[in-house]
């Protein structure tokens, strides 16, 4: 047979080959992303928002009429349970059913994972640390409303003044303040020391990490598959600001275990028992170091990662919550002042001497930082994905539903914790109160009604720093009230006090938290 022959032969049978493949990838994607979620998933015929008729679109469009966690509640009250959305043409479920949410995070915590994803001592340890992190922000506070002093605050910055009542307020935007202050409580934490941020917030440290947290802001764009790996102006600074700030942090972890070393070969082979020594520290990135040169510990990538993930977690998600909490106060005057009655009784008593129980024995603190949490938690919302097989329990006598493995589930505490069939027709108010009754409406636990407040999750998977942020906001709060009167600017007032809000890594005001400051002392 000719050569020619041949090689027309073989390119036929290569041609009709790369058809047959890419017929088939067509077909399996078209089965994948279309046909299947759609018309054969036995998920499909659950209730839920009908789909667009664009195709692979799913419910996006419904999603960002207005803002995406406002349409999964207008969903929520419309579709008791559990129901079905489209993030684009994956299926995925949504329950607000405490019954549902109680199974999920608790007795079927093993099968629903997160999607990619001492105690006492620490917190004791922390109180002072916290503390005097929040009086170097009243000091700085306090210089810059004193108009005889000219701080580095003052001079940068050009602060609107008024006078209300006869009492003159000056507008501070909160946010950068609360930023700068938790990311020090947050750095002694971690690291046993802050990033400087309150008293001089520059510096390629302090720089870096913030546009790494910048990054995370979620928009449309940020919805989209695979948009973090595209080389966009504001990935590419990402990616360059991590390389950097892991840079730093490699540095730190070595220059702290050589410190740890010499403690061991100075001490003929083992760590010193005395207090003031570097082993005996109580900040996570010390503790983790000793555990490793002991042999019970983790790699330094991994120990590097953790603190990361402690601080990157830890410092957002407080400082959102403590402009959410302040927004509040502001507009509800009565609650600031029964909050500030109960926290000058301690520290008349203490005389500023104040300790973890302290902090800790507030009840009215404690239920004002609850009821914030609740209306305006953090994180607004969770997803877990199905290892196996499943069948979720719901409650008002409906049958269990049965879930394949693989089925991606929202848990929405941005539903869940204002939902008026579960907290009463004034839901969405800003009540206290609510903590202080013997008969809470929704326990943290409550058998048989299931879960239905999880500002920092619940079971195996919890957050496990809600103790340490909890303690924080107390300790700021309690400092800032003490010190200073919040109330609303002409803005919000001619606004009934209504604010528009950003989902970035946490639910945040937007563009800032702006209210009238006017010191006590």
């Amino acid at each position: 047979m000719p050569v020619h022959t041949l090689i027309d032969k073989a390119t036929q049978q290569s041609t009709a080959s790369l058809v047959v493949t890419l017929s088939a990838i067509f077909t399996y994607g078209f089965y994948k992303t279309w046909l299947y979620p759609f018309y054969l998933d036995p998920l499909s015929r659950i209730q839920g928002p009908k789909p667009s008729a664009i195709p692979f679109l799913g419910n996006m469009l419904g999603l960002i009429k207005k803002k995406p966690m406002l349409t999964l509640y207008d969903w929520a009250m419309q579709y008791p349970s559990i129901f079905r959305y489209y993030w684009f043409t994956r299926l995925t479920l949504l329950t607000s059913d405490p019954v549902t949410v109680g199974y999920v995070l608790g007795k079927g915590n093993d099968n629903w994972i997160k999607s990619k994803e001492t105690e006492d001592i620490y917190l004791k340890s922390m109180t002072s640390a916290f503390h005097g992190v929040a009086l170097e922000l009243v000091e700085a506070w306090v210089d810059r409303l004193d108009p005889t002093k000219k701080s580095q605050a003052t001079d940068k910055t050009t602060d609107e003044s008024w006078e209300q009542d006869g009492k003159v307020y000056t507008m501070f935007d909160l946010e950068p303040s609360f930023y700068c202050m938790t990311l020090d409580s947050i750095g002694q934490f971690a690291l046993g020391r802050g990033f400087d941020a309150i008293k001089q917030p520059i510096g390629p440290e302090f720089e870096n990490y913030k546009t790494i947290v910048d990054s995370f802001k979620v928009t449309l764009w940020t919805m989209l598959p695979f948009s973090n790996w595209i080389p966009t102006q504001t990935n590419r600074r990402a990616w360059a600001a991590i390389r950097e700030f892991n840079a730093s942090m490699s540095n730190l972890v070595q220059e702290r275990k050589q410190t740890l070393i010499k403690e061991v070969l100075d001490n003929n082979g083992d760590f010193s028992q005395d207090e003031s020594a570097s082993s005996q520290k109580k900040d996570m990135l010390t503790m983790l170091l000793v555990d490793q040169l002991a042999g019970q510990g983790g790699s330094d990538l991994q120990i590097r990662q953790d603190v990361f993930t402690a601080i990157f977690a830890g410092h957002e998600t407080t400082s959102a919550s403590l402009s959410w909490t302040f927004y509040q106060l502001a507009i509800h005057p009565q609650v600031q002042d029964r909050l500030r009655e109960e926290v000058n009784e301690l520290f008349e008593k203490t005389k500023d001497k104040l300790s973890y129980d302290d902090f800790n024995g507030l009840p009215y603190l404690s239920a004002v930082v609850r009821e914030s949490l609740r209306i305006w938690s953090p994180v607004p919302l969770n997803l877990r994905v199905s290892v196996e097989d499943d069948h979720l329990p719901r409650s008002n006598g409906l049958e269990p539903l049965f879930v394949p493995k693989g089925t991606n589930l929202h848990i929405p505490m941005f539903i869940l914790q204002r939902d008026p069939r579960i907290w009463g027709e004034d839901a969405l108010e800003f009540n206290p109160d609510r903590w202080l009754d013997e008969k809470k409406p929704c326990p943290p636990v409550a058998p048989p009604n299931g879960l239905c407040y999880l500002p920092f999750y619940h079971g195996k998977r919890s957050c496990i720093g809600n103790k340490i942020a909890t303690l924080e906001m107390k300790i700021h709060i309690a400092n800032l009230i003490h010190r200073f009167e919040f109330v609303q600017t002409p803005e919000m007032k001619a606004n009934a006090g209504d604010i528009d809000w950003r989902w970035s890594v946490s639910l945040k005001p937007s563009p800032g938290i702006k209210l009238g400051v006017r010191p006590l002392k």
